[in-house]
């Protein structure tokens, strides 16, 4: 059986066999040296080392509703509370208005609807205030965070149909949001806020 000897950045590691050299990260500028060569040669020039060098995708993670997935930017960080219960911890799903001034996530159908209720009551509330002469300047700074809010809200529901939150300043389409049904399972904005 072959041993093969391997260096990366003037450090010699071996003996090792063709399995084990497969799991040691490697690459084509590797070299590799074995009984039979002359000298220290690429990995990529040995016909039998090619197969590792090829392509390897990393695993695909088991995403579940129990169990957390790594942040890549592929796919964002899962957002979930944790609840003690008899000494362990259990892990829960996201519940609404968990950060609601946040631009990033997916929400519901639902929370969204009841964002868009709170938005106009409370706009409605600072216009009567502006319209009765009370302190102008402070009554319209007061609309900045209710703007912030639905504007945050916004794009999380844009984020859940799979579209960017800009896409909330199209015509119209504030009134498709309540009711276009969200994607299932993951997509790049994060996981399904259904579970």
């Amino acid at each position: 059986m072959k041993k093969y000897f391997y260096s990366n950045s003037n450090e010699k590691n071996g003996p090792l066999s063709i399995d084990e050299l497969k799991k040691v990260n490697i690459n084509n500028d590797t070299l590799i040296w074995f009984e039979g060569l002359e000298d220290w040669t690429p990995a990529s020039k040995i016909e039998e080392i090619k197969p590792i060098l090829e392509l390897k995708p990393p695993p695909i993670p088991a995403f579940d509703n129990e169990s957390e997935f790594e942040n890549t930017d592929e796919y964002p960080q899962k957002k979930e509370t944790t609840k003690k219960q008899n000494g362990s911890t259990v892990k829960t799903k996201q519940e609404m208005f968990s950060s609601p001034f946040s631009f990033e996530g997916r929400i519901r159908r639902t929370e969204y609807g009841i964002s868009f209720i709170i938005y106009v009551i409370v706009s409605l509330l600072i216009n009567d205030l502006i319209e009765s002469g009370e302190l102008p300047i402070i009554i319209v700074l007061a609309h900045i965070p209710i703007v912030w809010f639905i504007w945050g809200q916004g794009a999380k529901r844009c984020h859940d149909i799979g579209n960017r939150g800009w896409f909330q300043i199209i015509p119209f389409y504030i009134f498709w949001m309540p009711f276009a049904s969200g994607e299932s399972g993951i997509n790049k904005y994060g996981l399904n806020p259904k579970g």
